[in-house]
């Protein structure tokens, strides 16, 4: 690599997770000396020392030109930025959020919402304040430097993105070899032993599995030191109310979704709790 250090324009104005997390994973990845909120000039377009990222019309990886606003086909900037540093096909298998993220950039939540088959509503109120006040002071920064408390918060930002890839694949893996499937009842529960990170991937995993009969998972709990139930997919066959007075549970969320025992007891005897926890389907008197 080159001794100069490079430097990332993105648009002024209203920021988005495009170019926001596109600035992280580059600041992640470069040695970046500074990080402009304006528009693109000719001479930032043609300078092999600057990413140009979601402004300039130009999508060119081999000049690092990032835009994909003069071309309907292509997707958001982020999706060029992490296809040019080979993490595009990691990042779709393993956030569920990274291809929505694209949609609601380019075709906005309308589109999305129909895509998603709910209504354009419930995105809306799903929407962070979080998100809403990082991106607002992002919004007022015209220059990033190392040393700025924004710089910091970007670059850590894309180093644990890109790391939670690899941590996640990993993971999947890894349950592919050690999680069990068990019976309980008429239904089906994931076991996992692995105590570091429990729920790591775990979707991931039901996507393989792809069973509609797996309704809950049992894991070491990540607060405490017994087991956590959790109900998936909200399947109302599992109601760990049932549980509640067992002196072996020490915690039952109010609606029933989650148990969590006193201590790490054998498996039979959650597996035991679990299968108490499953309510027998409705028998037809027809």
């Amino acid at each position: 690599m080159s001794e100069r250090r490079y430097r990332v324009v993105v648009h002024p104005g209203s920021a988005h997770k495009d170019d926001f997390l596109s600035v992280s994973v580059l600041l992640s990845t470069f040695d970046v000396a500074v990080v402009y909120r304006r528009e693109a000039t000719a001479e930032d377009l043609a300078d092999p020392f600057t990413y140009v990222v979601d402004v300039g019309m130009e999508y060119d990886a081999g000049r690092r030109n990032f835009d994909h606003h003069q071309d309907p086909s292509l997707p958001c900037a982020f999706h060029l930025v992490m296809e040019y540093l080979g993490h595009h096909d990691s990042a779709m298998l393993m956030f569920e959020w990274y291809a929505h993220m694209s949609m609601m950039d380019v075709r906005g939540p309308y589109k999305t919402a129909e895509h998603l088959g709910v209504d354009t509503r419930v995105l809306f109120a799903a929407s962070s304040p979080i998100d809403g006040y990082i991106l607002s002071r992002f919004s007022r920064v015209r220059a990033l430097r190392r040393g700025d408390i924004f710089y910091t918060l970007l670059k850590e930002l894309g180093h644990d993105l890109i790391d939670m890839i690899g941590l996640k694949m990993e993971r999947l893996e890894r349950l592919k070899s050690e999680a069990r499937i068990l019976p309980v009842k008429h239904l089906k529960a994931i076991v996992s032993t692995i105590d570091d990170n429990p729920k790591l991937s775990m979707d991931r995993y039901l996507s393989f599995l792809n069973d509609d009969s797996i309704a809950m998972s049992i894991t070491p709990s990540a607060r405490g030191e017994g087991w956590e139930m959790l109900r998936l997919g909200d399947n109302i066959s599992v109601d760990f109310r049932t549980v509640a007075d067992n002196p072996k549970i020490r915690f039952v969320h109010a609606n029933g979704f989650v148990a969590k025992t006193r201590s790490l007891l054998p498996l039979e005897d959650a597996l035991e709790l679990a299968t108490q926890a499953v309510l027998l389907p409705a028998v037809s008197t027809v």
